[in-house]
């Protein structure tokens, strides 16, 4: 899905940081009349773009999001918690034959332990300074 954007600052060599702006209804193309606007964002969403067409601070833009393996790890970030629970339950209960309430109890062990690599995962997704958009061209 493209959205338009406005290049804030540079970066880097090909990276932009890009103020995100929301599509509404109305466009935002106020003439000043709808101050009370509840459409209107409250707060700028800033983001990374990589920026192969060499936009500067200022230009107009339309960026997309950036194609790669942020679905496959959210989804086995959601995943794993899931995971961890079913097979502590399942060990619980086949293996060690313990009783419902205490295979409860390993399943609950094995959501904790599925939530362990899950949360370190999405640390490092998120402290890392890859860019999430790809700016696509300039807007007249």
């Amino acid at each position: 899905m493209v959205q338009n954007a406005i290049v804030k600052k540079i970066m880097k060599d090909g990276v932009a940081q890009v103020s995100l702006l929301r599509q509404m209804e109305c466009g935002l193309h106020c003439d000043g009349s709808c101050e009370g606007c509840s459409q209107k964002p409250k707060d700028e969403i800033l983001a990374l773009a990589s920026n192969p067409i060499g936009a500067k601070p200022g230009d107009h833009v339309e960026v997309e999001p950036s194609v790669g393996h942020n679905i496959g790890v959210s989804v086995l970030v959601f995943l794993l918690p899931c995971v961890g629970l079913g097979a502590g339950y399942v060990l619980g209960q086949s293996l060690l034959q313990l009783s419902e309430i205490a295979a409860l109890g390993t399943g609950v062990l094995g959501l904790a332990a599925g939530f362990i690599p899950a949360f370190l995962m999405n640390r490092a997704m998120t402290q890392s300074k890859a860019p999430e958009f790809r700016i696509l061209k300039f807007l007249a």
